[in-house]
């Protein structure tokens, strides 16, 4: 969970709560905590691994690295972006620029690309022209300036 996320379930700043996941020098000694931010803070239930809804943001690389080979193997941003349930700007932010992105995003983007990797985009309705175009940008995207 991101600090933000911490703050607010706990109905806290997140100035404080980032003040807290800020480990102290080894040279000091840690800081005393008020006993009701400290009961804020651990009543917050953690939410279950691998639950496709968890909070927070994370890298966008991994993602990134998986829509730049869905863009290769001839599947254009807007199919993407329709199967992700998100707009093609987002899909193409992920791919070229963003740096993080939500949790359950980049869950959606690995779970995708397992599916349709293996997929020829023809046999799945995407037509010939638009594959070749998607193709294209893919290869100069890689190309590079």
């Amino acid at each position: 969970m991101s600090a933000q996320d911490i703050a607010d379930r706990a109905g806290l700043s997140v100035t404080l709560v980032r003040r807290l996941l800020r480990t102290p020098a080894p040279s000091l000694t840690a800081r005393d905590i008020a006993r009701t931010t400290a009961d804020a803070v651990l009543g917050i239930p953690l939410p279950t691994r691998r639950t496709p809804t968890a909070p927070g943001l994370t890298d966008a690389v991994e993602a990134s690295r998986l829509l730049a080979d869905l863009a290769r193997a001839g599947w254009p941003a807007t199919t993407l972006a329709q199967r992700l349930n998100v707009s093609s700007r987002t899909v193409a932010e992920v791919r070229d620029q963003r740096r993080r992105l939500h949790l359950d995003l980049a869950l959606r983007i690995r779970r995708l690309h397992r599916h349709l990797i293996g997929l020829d985009p023809a046999g799945c309705g995407i037509h010939p022209a638009d594959i070749a175009r998607t193709r294209a940008a893919a290869a100069r995207r890689t190309a590079g300036p």
